[in-house]
């Protein structure tokens, strides 16, 4: 390994990826840069993934499959392992453009700068490629102004400023916008970095990730009012009519008939998770609430929100789940280290 070249950690997390693994591990063992940290966190997939993990190991500087609290919670993993001058994350069926694409960038690197990025072509589901230009950072409270596979990031930064896991779609641009505003150096380059595979997690969840960005900005808006003359409220409402948002309206009907049906305006009960959906529940139930659990507790602030570890010495409490995507997991963790009986267990079917 060369170390006249300033080390780069490229992060890679998975989940029952088995399709699209591989040409990304082959795309980051391409790579002509001599001086590569390859870090795979996987977050304990149930299909060939760590299969695929295993044929390339000896090429893997460090790799773990675990369970885990979503995308974010697993990048931030891989940010502590890492100990790369620069870091990026090249998710599973995403890969760089050229075998010397990390050389390029490297090349043209600026003295000042703390995070570089740059274009990506958009691999469309009927294999079709677009180019895609990084946005201009003019008015970063308008949107994501890079692409996260493009972002080369000073890892001491990272370090410093993990992902929040108050989101599960945007962290990426809390992240970006909290180093524009404290006044980190950005710099772009005007040629592609990435193939970006299309029906990512934001794609799929344009409402939520809609509302995530709003949240966002409203955080860094010296007048939270001007939320309203921004491009993730103008895109909700631009959905007013739309069957994204009828789509929606049926999501929040369904919620509450669920919980009527399961007649929590009668019972008392812990809240698990205080995302979008918990406070929909939250805002409708609070009286019937005794607390909410979050893994977020400490940085929400809120005297009613406590961390799981309450739950040690409350093995009847009634418990519904709003976390969506992982309940399987959360289910059991609460049965197998806080014992509590599976028919205390609320999920719902949306």
């Amino acid at each position: 390994m060369n170390t006249t070249y300033p080390k780069i950690s490229i992060v890679t997390v998975t989940y029952n990826a088995e399709h699209f693994l591989e040409q990304t591990i082959l795309s980051i063992l391409k790579q002509k840069y001599p001086n590569i940290e390859y870090i795979i966190i996987d977050g304990n997939s149930s299909d060939k993934t760590v299969e695929i993990i295993k044929k390339y190991e000896k090429y893997i500087s460090y790799w773990t499959s675990e369970s885990d609290k979503g995308i974010y919670d697993a990048m931030n993993k891989g940010i502590s392992i890492s100990t790369g001058e620069w870091i990026n994350f090249m998710n599973a069926g995403d890969s760089f453009v050229e075998e010397d694409t990390i050389c390029k960038i490297m090349n043209e690197l600026e003295p000042e700068t703390d995070l570089i990025a740059g274009d990506i072509y958009y691999i469309a589901e009927d294999n079709k490629k677009s180019y895609k230009s990084h946005k201009e950072i003019y008015y970063p409270l308008d949107n994501m102004f890079c692409y996260h596979q493009t972002l080369f990031t000073k890892t001491y930064i990272m370090k410093n400023i993990p992902f929040s896991l108050e989101f599960s779609i945007a962290a990426d641009y809390d992240f970006v916008l909290n180093c524009f505003l404290r006044n980190y150096n950005f710099q772009f380059v005007n040629f592609p970095i990435a193939n970006f595979l299309a029906g990512g997690i934001s794609e799929q969840n344009v409402i939520k990730a809609r509302i995530e960005d709003l949240f966002i900005q409203s955080k860094y808006l010296d007048k939270v009012d001007n939320i309203f003359n921004s491009n993730a409220y103008n895109t909700l409402k631009s959905l007013e009519n739309s069957s994204h948002n009828m789509f929606f309206n049926r999501l929040f009907n369904n919620l509450l008939s669920q919980c009527y049906h399961f007649h929590l305006e009668k019972k008392n009960f812990v809240l698990y998770g205080y995302g979008n959906i918990g406070k929909i529940i939250y805002s409708n139930f609070k009286n019937n609430i005794k607390y909410v659990i979050d893994q977020q507790y400490d940085i929400l602030k809120k005297q009613y929100i406590k961390p799981i570890t309450v739950l040690k010495n409350s093995p009847n409490e009634l418990i519904v789940i709003s976390v969506l995507g992982r309940e399987k997991e959360i289910i059991d963790e609460l049965i197998n280290t806080y014992n509590i009986r599976k028919e205390l267990i609320i999920i719902f079917n949306l």
